[in-house]
């Protein structure tokens, strides 16, 4: 199975990107493989599960959805501890499956992952 590193930079303002980053994230899931999520810059913002309800695409598809599933799946979303204490975000705040981490940890992933950025 292969490895994947999903970096997501855009917050509730781009629903579309948000969305389909979680969508390929939960189908790789899916396949077994391992996937590792880190939220930077706005998309710390979708550390608040009341946002993440209201993100939808055009298309209908609904970012809610993907994220329960990968978060089932045994995924782990990571959150850019500078990013999210900018917008006073603590650790106490995060929700299960979340958890912070500095961006060492997308480079020490990168270094055997497929990486994708949205």
């Amino acid at each position: 199975m292969a490895k994947f590193l999903f970096v997501l930079t855009r917050g509730p303002e781009d629903p579309v990107r948000a969305t389909r980053s979680f969508l390929f994230a939960k189908l790789a899931a899916e396949q077994g493989h391992e996937v590792n999520f880190f939220l930077a810059d706005d998309a710390v913002m979708f550390t608040n599960l009341l946002l993440v309800d209201r993100v939808k695409t055009p298309t209908g598809d609904e970012l809610k959805g993907y994220l329960q599933t990968f978060l089932e799946k045994g995924g782990t979303v990571h959150v850019c501890k500078p990013c999210a204490d900018t917008r006073m975000i603590s650790e106490d705040d995060l929700p299960n499956g979340f958890k912070l981490a500095m961006g060492s940890f997308v480079v020490e992933q990168a270094l055997d992952s497929k990486v994708f950025t949205f």
